[in-house]
């Protein structure tokens, strides 16, 4: 999913910031913290089952490498195991064959870490027939809590997929977290927004940009769950614009641009956002994958995956609401 066919909206560059916590006055109650998982893939380097095996992998180095624990959410891309590109006969297939084997690995890899995962995947209504662009969340049990479909479609969703008639959603999840007080870990109900891709664009390209759907509808989330498969180009450009260099900044500053009502405020969510990389049919996916604590006017980037490989990274988010009133514009 690209920014359209206009490229760079004139997003202003925001302030980033390296560090999870702010600066806090002495005996200030401290915040309970999240560790997510961001899961980046390149599905286009194999079939679903060598894709699901790779991803295995980097399950398992972090299992080793966080050996603590700790670990609350694992969130992966938009149809981030198997072919974007699809037609209705393909999807169907996709739905029906793929799906199960993307489902049954979140639950694997939820057991395996202890937290929610959160996957993307086409779907098929069993009643309907009807194909749908979904993100399906399983807790650390393995069990489904939680089937999102994508509300904007894209021109290459269009092919296949049905918009979601449920809107955007916003469920509570109850994550892992560390506590606040530094003893362990406990189960905190968080309020979460799940979105795909195109869903934080204006409906179609043809709502105003200031109507900003997906930023009115996660009000009052702690988290936005964004699994994406943003791409570089549309897939009517021309080769050239489609080989451009994916700029890290530019990419991420559209993303903020388009959370803009939320920036700033005590309760604004934290964006969270996995996104695939690898190159299908000359358009090259983005990468990017980020979290983003938006409760400052200048929001702070808490992680970042630059580099255009697949990775699982971590990263720790506050959770509640800002709780300083210095949010560092003076600095």
């Amino acid at each position: 999913m690209a920014a359209g066919p206009v490229h760079f909206f004139g997003v202003h560059f925001f302030g980033t910031r390296a560090r999870a916590c702010a600066r806090r006055r002495v005996m200030t109650p401290r915040p309970d913290v999240l560790r997510a998982c961001v899961l980046q893939t390149d599905p286009t380097r194999g079939d679903v089952d060598e894709n699901l095996e790779r991803a295995t992998a980097l399950v398992a180095r972090a299992v080793r490498e966080e050996a603590d624990g700790g670990i609350g959410l694992l969130l992966c891309p938009e149809i981030g195991f198997g072919r974007y590109s699809l037609s209705v006969e393909s999807a169907r297939r996709a739905a029906r064959e793929e799906a199960r084997k993307i489902v049954e690995w979140a639950r694997w890899a939820a057991r395996t870490l202890g937290c929610h995962a959160c996957v993307g995947h086409a779907r098929e209504d069993e009643r309907t027939g009807e194909l749908f662009n979904c993100q399906t969340t399983v807790d650390a049990r393995g069990d489904v809590v939680g089937v999102y479909d994508k509300t904007h479609l894209y021109v290459t969703d269009e092919a296949w997929a049905t918009e979601g008639r449920g809107g955007f959603e916003r469920r509570v999840l109850r994550l892992r977290v560390s506590r606040g007080d530094g003893e362990g870990t406990r189960e905190r109900e968080v309020t979460c927004t799940s979105a795909i891709c195109m869903d934080i664009n204006p409906y179609k390209f043809e709502n105003p940009w200031d109507a900003y759907e997906l930023a009115n509808a996660a009000r009052g989330s702690e988290l936005i769950l964004f699994s994406s498969a943003w791409t570089s180009a549309h897939p009517e450009d021309d080769l050239e614009t489609k080989r451009k260099p994916v700029n890290f900044e530019e990419t991420v500053s559209y993303w903020v641009a388009r959370l803009e009502p939320l920036i700033g405020a005590r309760d604004a969510p934290r964006f969270v956002c996995a996104n695939r990389v690898g190159v299908e049919n000359d358009i090259q996916f983005t990468g990017c994958s980020c979290a983003i604590d938006l409760r400052y006017r200048r929001p702070r980037l808490l992680m970042g995956v630059r580099d255009g490989a697949e990775s699982l990274s971590t990263c720790y988010i506050e959770l509640g609401p800002r709780v300083d009133d210095d949010d560092d514009d003076d600095e």
